[in-house]
């Protein structure tokens, strides 16, 4: 069977990827909390966490995702109190010059001690950046991918060679100086699964996230090939990997139980902001959220498993067999999910091999 890369997406934000109306899922978040579950992540010999980067959430009496923390200046503390997980911080491109990311970048790189990369984030949801003067048109939804072309170029020159002259359509260089060079070339995720997206992974991305909570494993993965088969086209290999929420319980019908107690107790003021949002976007109509279950729109629409520690092992296992290369799990409760996790599901994962 193959390996699967374990890694933690980080309680960075308010929420996790569930609409509840209180606690759990985890709530405000801490930098406590976030080096608490690296720790633990570490120590279970996980491949990566990851920290997402939101500027303003979806309200609601739960403000969910209104709380976050920034992702670059967390993972920065997190390369100083960690020494083997591999750390990944996310970039809204529309808020941080590129030439100003190459130089963050390199800096926790050498902080971490070469386990540092940069998840790209084009940018979708118009209100987080028009609150910043940062959206000057909707056209972008359309050339939002033009853009980040754009500021993966410079990116990779100054890793690259240290320097840059860039003459572009949205950036302009002139003997651009960003020293030290990182030592090797930083890895880089990406999330879009627009064509586009796949194209712009393709193109420039190491692992791509991949699917949504209504795929089975089926879905994924045939959307896996599809990124396998943009990848080789450019004469390159991308991993997918799948973020999904995960709760564990002794038994299945216990699982389901919590699962659909959330649903029932969600935050319905923040899921109606949250899919009028997404209707904002003509690269996301066809996805008609307000048609999809309860449960679905609870869980943002992620991928989720509930199930016994059994079910959610084979689960694990079946997406090692369809060919993902990782996942990228959240929970409800991390302090108390992620333990039982690792103590209770991970011995039944015959994808689980620890390379840490």
């Amino acid at each position: 069977m193959n390996k699967l890369d374990f890694g933690i997406f980080l309680p960075n934000t308010s929420g996790a990827l569930i609409f509840g109306a209180s606690y759990p899922p985890e709530s405000l978040p801490s930098f406590k909390v976030n080096r608490e579950v690296t720790r633990m992540a570490e120590d279970a010999s996980f491949d990566y966490v990851l920290s997402q980067v939101k500027w303003r959430g979806f309200g609601g009496r739960s403000q969910h995702w209104d709380n976050s923390l920034e992702a670059f200046t967390l993972l920065s503390a997190l390369a100083a109190t960690s020494s083997k997980i591999q750390l990944y911080a996310s970039v809204a491109i529309r808020t941080i010059h590129p030439v100003v990311i190459a130089k963050m970048a390199t800096t926790i790189d050498d902080i971490s001690q070469g386990r540092f990369g940069v998840n790209i984030v084009s940018g979708w949801n118009k209100i987080e950046y028009d609150q910043m003067g940062l959206w000057d048109e909707d056209a972008y939804y359309n050339y939002r991918y033009t853009y980040a072309e754009e500021y993966m170029q410079v990116l990779r020159e100054l890793w690259q060679n240290g320097v840059a002259s860039f003459d572009g359509r949205f950036f302009q260089l002139k003997d651009c100086l960003s020293l030290p060079k990182p030592p090797r070339p930083l890895p880089i995720v990406c999330a879009g699964q627009s064509d586009e997206g796949v194209a712009f992974t393709a193109k420039y991305a190491d692992y791509a996230f991949v699917g949504a909570m209504q795929d089975d494993i089926g879905a994924l993965t045939r959307q896996r090939a599809k990124v396998d088969q943009a990848a080789a086209a450019n004469g390159r290999s991308v991993g997918s990997y799948v973020l999904m929420t995960v709760i564990a319980e002794e038994t299945d019908a216990a699982a389901l139980a919590k699962r659909d107690k959330f649903a029932e107790n969600a935050d319905q003021d923040a899921i109606n902001n949250w899919m009028g949002f997404q209707k904002k976007d003509p690269n996301k109509a066809g996805r008609e959220h307000d048609k999809r279950t309860a449960v679905h729109r609870a869980f943002l629409g992620v991928h989720l498993i509930a199930g016994s520690y059994q079910t959610v092992a084979a689960h694990m296992d079946a997406l090692a067999d369809g060919g993902l290369r990782g996942v990228c799990l959240a929970f409800p409760d991390y302090i108390a999910d992620l333990p039982r996790f690792i103590d209770k599901v991970l011995p039944h994962c015959k994808s689980y091999r620890p390379t840490l």
